[in-house]
């Protein structure tokens, strides 16, 4: 059984939340600049406008930590909240496969 996360925080946010708020000699900037992307493509993940992709988990866990399969991992949990949020699946019903000739 898989227990679905209520309203998860966008990995931004919790990237901002852990590895920014704490330490006031690490900006976003610092850390766009460690992982080789712009300083708008970072700050648009943190902001929650942008996701992480599989190229930005592989820098994350580098420059980090984390594996990049639970940075993915994170975005995922997030992305199927918001879906969950807007996506009416009531009215669909299950093809019964047993039945199909």
């Amino acid at each position: 059984m898989t227990i679905q996360p209520h309203n998860p925080p966008h990995p931004g946010a919790l990237i901002h939340r852990t590895y920014i708020e704490p330490f006031a000699e690490i900006t976003g900037n610092k850390i766009a600049d460690r992982l080789g992307v712009a300083r708008s493509t970072f700050s648009r993940l943190l902001t929650g406008k942008a996701g992480i992709s599989p190229e930005m988990a592989l820098k994350l866990s580098k420059v980090l930590g984390g594996s990049a399969e639970s940075w993915l991992s994170l975005q995922e949990s997030y992305d199927l909240w918001k879906a969950r949020q807007s996506v009416d699946v009531n009215k669909l019903e299950r093809i019964d496969f047993n039945k199909v000739a």
